[in-house]
């Protein structure tokens, strides 16, 4: 993801209108029911964009997403206050890693096979955002925590890496209050927006994932 991909992604928090509180059991994707991208925003750079639609999966609609030297996120707002535990829970798949990507730490290197973005404390300068980045690695290893090369604001954290388990579900669950507090070192005040994002622009590569099951709710503390 360009520098100006992560601006205008965590920018379209602060043009947000009031958003609803989903905290609680509902699917943020809506079921795919007709509709259901009215409340997601899409980010677009001038380049090639990332393409999402609803595709059928075990008789049951998913995202899609695929990017071709392309960048685009899906983001939807919400209104949250950060409470004492909330969750963040989906279920994904990846095609395959970015095997190619040797320097997702670096600038140049900054594209991942796929990305849940948790965005909490929004400012009038893009930059300064908060938020939290869930990803699937080439070749960091699952759980390692470290900045975007773009902004020390945004952590990094490794959820999946390689091509192991690629191809086939994952169900994933995150206490994104300690996720926050690990980064930060400090408690959050509020969950401003959900997005999710294949980006290969910086290295030119191809990826393809799904998405599903997204939901942001109360829950115990990391298992």
């Amino acid at each position: 993801m360009r520098r100006a991909g992560l601006i205008s992604l965590v920018g379209l928090v602060s043009l947000a209108a009031a958003a609803e509180s989903p905290v609680g059991a509902r699917d943020l994707f809506d079921g795919f029911r007709p509709g259901w991208r009215g409340v997601w925003r899409e980010q677009r750079l001038f380049g090639k964009p990332t393409v999402y639609e609803v595709a059928q999966a075990d008789g049951r609609p998913v995202l899609h997403a695929k990017s071709d030297s392309a960048n685009a996120g899906l983001l939807r707002p919400v209104a949250a206050p950060a409470g004492a535990r909330i969750r963040l829970n989906w279920r994904w798949k990846v095609a395959r890693s970015l095997a190619a990507n040797h320097r997702e730490r670096e600038r140049a290197g900054d594209d991942y096979a796929a990305r849940v973005f948790i965005v909490f404390e929004k400012s009038a300068l893009p930059l300064r955002t908060r938020a939290i980045n869930y990803v699937w690695a080439a070749h960091q290893p699952p759980g390692a925590v470290y900045a975007s090369p773009y902004s020390s604001q945004v952590g990094m954290v490794v959820v999946r890496s390689g091509d192991a388990e690629t191809g086939v579900w994952h169900a994933e669950s995150r206490d994104v209050l300690a996720d926050y507090r690990r980064f930060f070192g400090e408690e959050p005040r509020e969950i401003s927006a959900i997005a999710v994002l294949v980006d290969t622009d910086n290295t030119g590569l191809a990826a393809e994932a799904w998405f599903s099951d997204l939901r942001l709710e109360p829950g115990a503390t990391a298992r």
